[in-house]
């Protein structure tokens, strides 16, 4: 039972990275931003002939790294999908292992949103998410109840 939950926070950590990913590979501004804040962290000067410079480089080599980045989002996707495949297996039920990927990746995805791109994540997201898994763990609960015969109420534990 715990492998399987290891495995679906795994996958929602690797979903979270393919959505990271995906968003340097299809957002020529953020992989313009990103090239030259490494471009300038490295140089270590000022001057604003380098800026120039770090730019048009970063103007060159944009195309390329957005191209890394499509790459990295298919092998993250590709990880993602053998850790889900995987918790499904060692899960009771596949609802168990798709509730805790979702809270995963939602989790995960939150906080790289923050920490890279300074995204706000504001109390409703955070209520539209609790609610989301709320519902996942009421269907979970309901199909634990086992079958029951046509006409009569489940018994609640």
């Amino acid at each position: 039972m715990m492998h399987g939950q290891l495995y679906a926070v795994a996958s929602g950590l690797f979903a979270a990275i393919a959505s990271l990913c995906g968003k340097y590979a299809m957002a020529s501004s953020e992989a313009q931003y990103l090239c030259e804040s490494i471009l300038l962290a490295l140089s270590q000067d000022e001057d604003l002939t380098r800026a120039n410079l770090v730019e048009s480089s970063c103007n060159e080599y944009s195309v390329f790294l957005r191209m890394v980045f499509f790459a990295f989002m298919i092998g993250t996707n590709c990880v993602m999908w053998t850790m889900f495949t995987k918790a499904l297996r060692f899960s009771h039920t596949t609802l168990e292992a798709t509730i805790t990927n979702t809270a995963a990746n939602f989790f995960f995805t939150a906080i790289l949103g923050q920490v890279l791109f300074g995204e706000v994540v504001r109390s409703l997201w955070w209520m539209g998410t609790v609610l989301i898994i709320s519902g996942l763990l009421l269907m979970h609960h309901a199909s634990n109840l086992g079958p029951r015969k046509p006409g009569t109420r489940p018994k609640l534990h």
